[in-house]
């Protein structure tokens, strides 16, 4: 978890009674911005009326809520049902290390049997996945900072966060001997003096049926977790990758999930180092997910995590999911939990917070987000209350927030996001519920939107829940978006959060994918350009666009040809002899598509290539270049007068439009050969003697004929180099 508005303390001293939160939390220091404005009365909400809606009946298991095991007296852990009933299947917690082994090699089999009830207890309860944060660096294994702390150190947090405070922290940065790299770091993973290997193995091995899911440490750009160096911290995540990878092989490894703002560029400093490793790429970069933590601006979980992911593809350390393990934003105005409430920077109403969680939900998708986590299900003992659910059990206006997106914003087909000066439109498609259209208004004034329609009525969902049927006017809907309120103090123009957002709903009464087709092709086609055609049928809302494909072969890879086209022909250049399939998938109105077909739907092989045929006779000397042979004339024997004589010995080529040779250069009185010509194309017949030769020019029109060039006795002329072009016609 990361630093807050106030900082969350760990404590090893605490007794394992307190229902593992020892394990996790323990003490928070609560203080208030320095110079802060009272607010007026009417920003301070006690305890708004909160219904939640039914637990969601189908969900596409993406979102999880961290800690909501937490806490109860086992065997009543009151918050693990109503995370399911939020839509929740995922949690995520620390395994502490200085907990589970408080000396080398001797662990604790009072702490592990609390973390076989938490793990049981979340699978029992529905929550059918873990992420295990595996951190904190015991004192025995530690190789800098103050030993025997009762708690990490505190720092002055950096500028720019996503809670930041006003004014200083009280106490001076301590480096704690629980955030210091481990000893043996840098030995092979499976040498029994590297601590975090044997950690790791450990941990992992005795869990692997039931936690599939590792996070190597946890915020290593923040000092407040991690001491080391950028390199330690790489070496660090590779030891932890391969003693997962050795006692699970089918368990997945994070990278620590990223505090970002403390420095943007660290990630990128652990990626250039696992590149340098001879040993990286066989091993996905030591890491199969990267982890993001981001907080209070529902902007940055767009804008960052697109470039997290661009830091990635610039040190090619392959296409890793993205999973967001922290978003939240703290609540300043609840009387209920806090007598006093007083807005700081960074922290939102009840009702911001509930805006946050569908604007930072829809934003996840709109980013290639693959897992969403919210922190948290309630706010345990932290002096800051990011919960869905206060500890007395009730519930926030956000946890009916997060019902509506785990309900609604579930398994798009694709999503799209457009954004002007006074609109965001995140768009699933193809959701169970059709279109999904989740619009929001950045900026402080209302502004009117107008939406395309899909259909000719939608349901229209506010963050409260509450629904109702519109319909449009012509071929769009008309809203009007409310302006934002979540400013920061220390910038009143700047908004970090949009106003509250509208979820429009356009459902074909069967939400059934179109089908499509491509027409039928010639077996052979004769040109190097041909057209394409398609067709395709929906049932209700009408085709949107098609996608077309094409693969070079039978085993060739489907590569993309013609995308989100509104046409329904195409010219394709191919090349001669290849032989090209196509397929197409339509989308409808509302986003349903089918599965692209497995089989081809139309295949054509181009031959672009003529037959020649060539048989010259005989050769003779033309001397008067008339091409006829003029026969004896007079005599007999050795006494006959020859006019044209036969020759022999003829050098023959038959030469391409490269000046290469089409056919196997000869030597002879005769010549016949078969060969494939390109039409439009022009060959040479080269015959010569040293006192006589010829050359032909041959060209032909029409591809995929076959041409014959007979000649019972071809003249060769004295050699004076002159030459007759040949249009040859089709046999």
């Amino acid at each position: 978890m990361s630093g807050r508005k106030h900082v969350t303390l760990l404590s090893f001293a605490l007794p394992l009674s307190a229902a593992l939160v020892a394990l996790i939390l323990s003490l928070l220091l609560h203080t208030r911005p320095a110079g802060a404005a009272e607010q007026p009365e009417h920003e301070v909400q006690a305890t708004l009326q909160v219904t939640p809606l039914p637990p969601p009946r189908q969900t596409d298991r993406r979102g999880g809520i961290c800690y909501s095991f937490y806490y109860g007296t086992p065997p009543d852990r009151p918050f693990i049902p109503l995370a399911y009933n939020a839509g929740s299947r995922w949690d995520r917690f620390d395994f502490a290390w200085p907990r589970l082994e408080p000396a080398n090699d001797q662990w604790d089999q009072g702490v592990l049997r609390a973390y076989d009830e938490v793990v049981d207890a979340l699978h029992q309860g529905g929550i059918e996945n873990i992420v295990g944060i595996l951190l904190w660096t015991p004192d025995w294994a530690a190789t800098s900072g103050q030993r025997g702390m009762t708690l990490p150190g505190l720092e002055q947090r950096p500028s720019g966060w996503y809670a930041p405070t006003s004014g200083r922290l009280a106490a001076p940065f301590v480096a704690s001997a629980a955030s210091s790299p481990p000893q043996g770091l840098f030995l092979s993973w499976n040498d029994p003096d590297n601590h975090w290997g044997d950690f790791v193995y450990h941990i992992v091995s005795r869990y692997r049926d039931r936690v599939k899911y590792w996070e190597m440490w946890n915020e290593p750009e923040w000092n407040y977790f991690w001491t080391g160096t950028s390199t330690d911290y790489a070496q660090l995540l590779k030891v932890g990758y391969q003693a997962t990878k050795a006692a699970c092989p089918d368990c997945k490894v994070l990278f620590g999930g990223l505090h970002y703002w403390a420095n943007q560029n660290y990630f990128r400093w652990v990626l250039y180092r696992l590149n340098q490793d001879p040993e990286a790429s066989q091993n996905n970069y030591f890491f199969d997910i990267m982890s993001v933590h981001l907080y209070s601006r529902s902007s940055t979980i767009y804008d960052e995590v697109l470039k997290i992911r661009a830091g990635m593809v610039t040190f090619n350390t392959g296409d890793h999911p993205i999973w967001l393990t922290e978003t939240g934003v703290p609540v300043w105005n609840d009387a209920t939990v806090d007598p006093d409430p007083v807005k700081y920077d960074y922290a939102a109403t009840q009702n911001e917070a509930a805006a946050y969680v569908i604007q930072s939900y829809a934003n996840a998708w709109a980013s290639g987000v693959e897992r969403y986590f919210f922190f948290r299900a309630h706010d345990a003992d932290m002096g800051e209350y990011f919960g869905l659910i206060r500890n007395d059990r009730s519930l926030r206006p956000a946890y009916v927030a997060y019902q509506i997106a785990t309900t609604y914003l579930i398994s798009p087909t694709f999503t799209t996001r457009a954004v002007t000066g006074r609109s965001v439109n995140v768009t699933l498609w193809g959701t169970p519920h059709g279109r999904i259209s989740v619009l929001w208004n950045p900026g402080p004034t209302a502004a009117v939107y107008t939406l395309t329609a899909a259909m000719p009525a939608a349901t229209l969902v506010y963050t409260s829940g509450v629904t109702r049927i519109v319909t449009t006017t012509g071929d769009t809907y008309t809203f009007t978006l409310p302006g934002a309120t979540a400013n920061l103090v220390s910038n009143t123009r700047d908004y970090i959060i949009g106003g509250d957002p509208l979820i429009v709903i356009e459902s074909e009464r069967t939400n059934q994918p179109p089908t499509s087709t491509i027409h039928p092709l010639p077996e052979v086609t004769l040109t190097p350009t041909f057209t394409v055609t398609w067709q395709g049928w929906d049932n209700e809302s009408g085709i949107l666009f098609y996608d077309v494909q094409v693969r070079d072969g039978p085993g060739g890879m489907w590569a993309s040809w013609k995308q989100l086209t509104t046409s329904t022909s195409g010219i394709f250049t191919g090349t001669h002899g290849h032989t090209y399939c196509f397929r197409v998938r339509a989308t409808d109105r509302v986003g349903n598509r089918a599965d692209w077909p497995a089989a081809p739907q139309a295949c054509t092989r181009v031959n672009l290539q003529s037959t020649l045929n060539v048989h010259i006779g005989a050769f003779f000397g033309d001397d008067n270049r008339n091409d006829i042979w003029d026969r004896p004339i007079s005599g007999t024997g050795s006494l006959s007068i020859t006019n044209e004589i036969t020759l022999t010995e003829v050098s023959l080529r038959f030469l391409d439009p490269q000046g290469r040779d089409a056919v196997t250069p000869t030597v002879g009185d005769s010549w016949t050969f078969t060969t494939s010509v390109s039409p439009g194309a022009i060959y040479r017949l080269q015959a010569i003697t040293s006192d006589y030769g010829r050359t032909l020019w041959l060209s032909w029109t029409h591809p995929g004929e076959v041409y014959t060039f007979t000649c019972p006795a071809l003249g060769l002329w004295p050699l004076s180099h002159l030459y007759l072009p040949v249009i040859l016609r089709r046999s």
